[in-house]
């Protein structure tokens, strides 16, 4: 959305203001950009997907409450997804999973490691019982439930023995499509000035970037456990979405806390785009965004159109969230 319709609405940096990592360079190089057919890496994406649960309810496990379950969440690394720092007593543990070593593993600041191997072959309930022997060679003593959250298949751990597949071809290209989204999902929070985050959500395995303006919204009764605290601040959460079964198409996807009166029709300027009235949320596809002449563009404008949703029709106050960044200091 441009600026000039919204004025005081977020605008994303422009392209020659990215930071070393993120520059013009493959703003048209599609190696960057790979395609994601659902159904060629989907062994991979089921079995790594249960993967970042285990370690994901590991977190849930460790780390104390906070809002909106920011506390659950993933991150990704330079070699594929990890918890971050997690406390237990007076160390810290972090796990994770290797999509170059196809490995998950775990380290405690006393130094120990350990790793569970995820070669194809290994069933979940392989890498589950791997994953529980090294908790407990670290005496990491942890309450998980092994029962999958927000997927169809909801097979226990120790009983999935028909998702046995981890090409690393396949889990690495993922990685790579989410190192690219991810440049983009952080050069547009950085604009805004309140509580932001990218976070790799382990249930649905989205990569999302959330805006919190700061208040307080009671969530709805009807929308279960997990969204009755997901939902109960005034937020702006986008994300990509690699698909599933019922619905193989990976795509982006955003929403706004509480749902604006009138959002569904308001334009947001991105031509890929469009508002789904069965999701109540807008969409766009993946495919559409990594073949176009400009896909860090194409996902820019997306976010910035959503957000002038907020800033317009949710009351969302512009000037107080534009976050003016530091004039660069002189070098004496």
């Amino acid at each position: 959305m441009a600026e000039a319709d919204h004025p005081g609405t977020h605008v994303p940096p422009a392209d020659d203001t990215f930071p070393a990592g993120g520059d013009k360079g493959d703003m048209m190089n599609h190696d960057a950009w790979p395609a994601l057919p659902y159904d060629a890496w989907m062994p991979t994406k089921k079995t790594l997907h249960m993967c970042a649960q285990m370690i994901g309810k590991a977190r849930l496990a460790l780390s104390p409450p906070q809002p909106e379950w920011l506390n659950t969440c993933l991150y990704l690394d330079g070699r594929g997804f990890t918890t971050t720092a997690m406390p237990r007593g007076t160390d810290i543990v972090s796990m994770g999973i290797d999509v170059y070593d196809s490995a998950m593993w775990i380290r405690v600041s006393d130094g120990r490691v350990a790793t569970v191997p995820l070669s194809t072959g290994r069933c979940v309930a392989d890498i589950w019982s791997g994953f529980r022997d090294a908790l407990a060679g670290l005496d990491l003593v942890l309450d998980i439930w092994e029962k999958p959250q927000e997927v169809g298949d909801t097979t226990p751990f120790s009983e999935n023995r028909h998702d046995c597949t981890i090409v690393a071809g396949d889990a690495q290209r993922f990685l790579r499509v989410l190192t690219s989204i991810d440049a983009v999902f952080e050069a547009f929070r950085s604009r805004f000035f309140g509580r932001s985050g990218v976070q790799l959500w382990w249930g649905g395995f989205d990569l999302a970037v959330l805006l919190f303006t700061g208040k307080h919204e009671k969530a709805p009764d009807d929308r279960g456990y997990i969204m009755r605290y997901d939902l109960d601040a005034e937020h702006m959460n986008a994300g990509f979405w690699p698909g599933d079964d019922s619905n193989p198409y990976p795509g982006f996807y955003a929403y706004l806390v509480p749902r604006p009166d009138g959002c569904e029709t308001a334009p947001i300027g991105s031509e890929h785009a469009g508002w789904v009235e069965a999701m109540g949320e807008w969409m766009m596809p993946y495919e559409a965004v990594r073949t176009s002449n400009n896909p860090r563009q194409a996902i820019l404008s997306f976010l910035d159109g959503v957000y002038g949703v907020a800033t317009t029709l949710g009351g969302w106050d512009a000037e107080a969230f534009t976050y003016k960044k530091p004039v660069p200091a002189p070098r004496r």
